[in-house]
């Protein structure tokens, strides 16, 4: 059983709300979903849509634009999607709504009539469509009445269960239903945005400071913090600017707390002077980018993976730093957990780089665990010397304030003990001994994950939040009897090579979501393996199933 279900109309509409509800009683009652946001830069107005992937097997994505059932809140949202709409698929609306519109299965329901009969007020006219729209999937109305009450407080709870409930009887009333989706087994499974696993991972890693200005996608980490500050003993700070952001974050960690700021690409270039600050002092610091399309302001609520060339190359002069890219939620969590222990184990800017499909996409997954939680930090005495000169480059990382002693440094150049110099040779030993800790970076950086036959003919490489969609490709085709693979990295700074070199006599292309191909162009810089730009899209949209299934059977031929 695989469903998609598209709530679409203007912002402002609470399309949303409908998203959220649905999402969880889908997963409460032992579902995989998986659900995607396309909205616009507005607070009013425009279109907006949620698409909610139902399925009693794993998923990992979208496969394709094509839906079961069409919740139009407006009349431009059928215009738009009608013709996605399946043979044998439904489309539900109000009973007022404007258009002339013919469809065989098309669901013209009184949902402003009930909402007042009900509670007098408009604002329960979501519930009632999720009322309607559970009974018309045959669905559990008990659990459904749970998620509600879990979704509204005080006397709204009431209110809109009594919606729910006025929705659903009049759905039993149609003679017709828009399938089954009978109550299985959940198996200890949670669902979560990728901004929901960011913020889990950064609290579990002992975030106890986040200062940030707001900038689409990556505001998501930042209310999600601000959220739970009181729960967690954290500080969520709102800068009056990115550059105020970094340097409140550097000094946090600096002083003990580990500290992290989110922003997205245009945010992060006011904040490079500070990640070259965090690379000279070395001083721990950990940078949620979630990429959206630019250059400039671009497309502030679309996605892409254009940022990656950035982040690894931001920055005046040579430092070291760690870059991650998540591959999914699950994968969101456990690597803004490592993240701050690679920040404080190597004293460097930590960047966990995302894009607004990962931060605002639900995905059911399974269970998270808390791993063991290392601090490496040392006391310091009074011959402590904060960039001491060591063999693999790290010095001893010290707290000011808990030994009698100090703990010096500076944004000029300095020496051991953090004093400024304009000794030569100190500065050719100090830049040395900070660009040793790249090559001590390389011990805890992963390698890509494969997925496909034990001898393909091509492999198809991708990174960050696209593994989901290209896994699912992948699968797709491997039944078709097509002896490909599929490699994809997370850690991407310092790329590790070593898989990528036990491929070299391969076919090797990238899936990218950017017009140039900066995996690509990574992979030949750093491995010197040849790999080739393969399948990219850039118009801002995610990528689906389908798609990638069409771009690899055009480059097999």
């Amino acid at each position: 059983m695989d469903c998609k279900i598209l709530i679409g109309g203007e912002a402002g509409q609470g399309i949303q709300t409908i998203s959220n509800i649905l999402s969880k009683f889908f997963y409460r009652i032992g579902y995989f979903v998986f659900t995607i946001e396309s909205y616009q830069s507005r607070i009013r107005g425009g279109h907006n849509y949620s698409l909610i992937r139902v399925s009693d097997v794993p998923i990992y994505a979208i496969d394709d634009e094509k839906i079961n059932i069409l919740v139009a809140l407006n009349s431009e949202t059928i215009e738009l999607h009608k013709d996605q709409v399946k043979n044998g698929g439904h489309i539900i609306c109000d009973e007022n709504i404007k258009g002339d519109f013919s469809f065989e299965e098309m669901y013209k329901v009184p949902i402003r009539k009930i909402a007042q009969d009900v509670a007098k007020t408009r604002l329960v006219e979501n519930t009632v469509i999720c009322g309607v729209l559970l009974g018309l999937v045959s669905g559990d109305l008990e659990e459904m009445r749970k998620v509600v009450s879990e979704s509204f407080k005080g006397e709204y709870v009431d209110m809109n269960i009594k919606a729910l409930e006025a929705g659903y009887t009049y759905a039993l009333n149609i003679n017709r239903r828009c399938g089954e989706f009978p109550k299985r087994e959940r198996e200890g499974r949670l669902i979560i945005n990728g901004g929901e696993a960011v913020g889990f991972g950064a609290i579990v890693a002992g975030c106890k400071f986040l200062a940030s200005y707001p900038m689409t996608p990556g505001t998501a980490v930042m209310n999600f913090l601000a959220e739970h500050e009181t729960d967690f003993d954290i500080v969520v700070e709102q800068a009056e600017d990115e550059i105020a952001a970094i340097n409140m974050a550097i000094g946090g960690f600096f002083a003990g707390a580990r500290s992290m700021v989110t922003t997205s690409g245009g945010g992060f270039a006011l904040m490079v002077e500070g990640l070259s600050l965090a690379g000279m002092t070395e001083t721990p610091v950990v940078i949620h980018v979630a990429q959206r399309p630019g250059p400039a302001t671009g497309l502030p609520t679309r996605t892409e993976q254009a940022d990656l060339n950035f982040v690894i190359h931001a920055g005046h002069g040579e430092f070291p730093r760690y870059v991650t890219a998540p591959r999914d939620q699950k994968d969101a969590y456990y690597k803004t957990i490592k993240a701050f222990e690679m920040a404080e184990k190597y004293q460097v800017p930590a960047i966990v780089l995302t894009d607004q499909y990962l931060i605002d996409s639900k995905a059911v997954i399974d269970s998270l665990h808390v791993p063991e939680i290392r601090y490496y930090r040392v006391l310091g005495d009074e011959n402590y010397l904060r960039h001491k000169i060591t063999e693999d480059g790290i010095s001893p990382f010290a707290i000011p304030g808990e030994f009698e002693g100090f703990v010096i440094t500076d944004s000029d150049e300095h020496d051991e003990e953090g004093h400024i110099t304009e000794d030569l040779n100190i500065r050719k030993r100090m830049v040395e001994k900070r660009l040793r800790k790249k090559l001590a970076l390389m011990k805890d950086i992963e390698e890509p994950i494969y997925f496909g036959v034990d001898d393909p003919k091509v492999v198809f490489i991708g990174w960050g939040s696209t593994y989901g969609v290209i896994r699912e490709a992948i699968s797709n085709l491997l039944k078709e009897g097509y002896e490909i693979g599929h490699l994809h990295f997370s850690d991407v700074y310092p790329l590790p090579t070593k898989t990528l070199n036990n491929l070299k006599d391969k076919k090797l292309y990238t899936i990218e979501g950017n017009y140039e191909g900066q995996l690509a162009s990574l992979i030949r810089k750093e491995a010197c393996v040849k790999v080739e730009k393969g399948i990219v899209k850039y118009n801002g949209m995610p990528f689906f199933v389908e798609e990638i299934m069409k771009g690899v059977k055009e480059i097999m031929g």
